[in-house]
């Protein structure tokens, strides 16, 4: 989804972030029920439920891709990739489409290849790693300093 990152540190990095945000969001959710309850005005109370929902569906969307992030950091596990074309990663900028198969099952997805230089990479064709995690395969993740050794 938004954020394809690879290696623990950035890993551990963006989960951090994520929990911040979780909290200055949860904060918000929390301020705006109050100010719903104690409000009488109809126009102010639909503002604030509208902004309440936006809310709450900001906290959903980060705690899926915290649990997605939670699993590929205790439960990696890898499989070879191969790089397709270049793509645009949702947030990140320029990125590359891969395609791996877990369990018998393709599964296409892209991410960026910074600090990785674009020139080294190998598209399309090349063959690297992919982190993915049993619960969620579809969000696997290519690392581009990993080319891949595994052998089918």
């Amino acid at each position: 989804m938004v954020l394809n990152i690879i290696t623990n540190e950035e890993l551990i990095t963006s989960q951090i972030v994520k929990s911040i945000l979780l909290i200055v969001i949860s904060s918000g959710i929390i301020y705006k029920m109050s100010i719903i309850i104690k409000n009488k005005s109809k126009r102010k109370t639909a503002i604030n439920f509208v902004i309440l929902v936006a809310l709450s569906i900001s906290a959903f969307l980060i705690i899926k891709e915290y649990r997605i992030e939670a699993s590929l950091l205790e439960h990696p596990e890898y499989v070879q990739g191969i790089t397709l074309s270049y793509c645009n990663a949702f947030a990140r900028g320029e990125g590359i489409t891969f395609e791996y198969e877990v369990n018998g099952i393709k599964y296409t997805n892209c991410n960026t290849f910074y600090p990785v230089l674009k020139d080294s990479i190998i598209v399309p064709g090349g063959k690297y790693s992919v982190k993915f995690s049993t619960k969620f395969p579809e969000s696997g993740r290519m690392n581009f300093k990993m080319k891949n050794k595994i052998k089918k």
